[in-house]
């Protein structure tokens, strides 16, 4: 019985000196500005109108945020593809980077649920260093916003995704990941 209650007691103590966890920020800007605003929007998706009203706002927060500086900051990108066309008159060259799924990412981190298109304005230079199907880090100038449209919430049973958009950036430079960063 002795045992029983000293047991009990260091399993109350240490249950009590435990504490809250933490929740430690991400360093990728986007993946905590999302969390942010479903965090305080816990009733998205309950029903029509809630969700309408909310994946608006969703919408409005998302396109003002890629105006800033930081948006692309520490967000891993796959290098999918490249194009030619051209910008205001100008033949440039798009490279194309898409957000991934990675099982090595912490359980139920955001990014994995979340789709993100950068066209990237590339020099010649630059394009040389790319790999098609290597992951990276980018930094870039906003060139082009994306569209309200294509910001949306994808909710299907207990599934929930969100799909970021398309945003054309002049890519400044990139940091290939390492497999260990994915």
């Amino acid at each position: 019985m002795k045992k029983l209650v000293y047991v009990l007691f260091v399993s109350i103590a240490f249950v009590a000196c435990r504490g809250e966890e933490k929740k430690v920020a991400s360093p990728i800007f986007i993946e905590n500005e999302v969390n942010k605003f479903i965090t305080s929007n816990p009733d998205w998706g309950k029903d029509e109108a809630t969700q309408e009203a909310t994946t608006d706002k969703f919408q409005r927060k998302l396109i003002n945020l890629s105006n800033e500086p930081g948006f692309l900051n520490g967000m891993p990108l796959k290098f999918s593809s490249v194009t030619d066309t051209t910008e205001s008159g100008q033949a440039v060259k798009i490279a194309n980077f898409i957000a991934y799924n990675d099982n090595n990412r912490p359980m139920g981190s955001l990014l994995n649920y979340a789709q993100l298109h950068i066209k990237g304005i590339v020099s010649d230079e630059q394009l040389k260093k790319l790999k098609v199907g290597e992951n990276y880090t980018l930094q870039g100038n906003l060139q082009r916003q994306g569209k309200r449209a294509d910001i949306k919430f994808i909710k299907v049973s207990d599934f929930r995704g969100y799909d970021l958009g398309k945003y054309t950036f002049l890519i400044t430079g990139f940091e290939p990941l390492k497999k260990a960063e994915l």
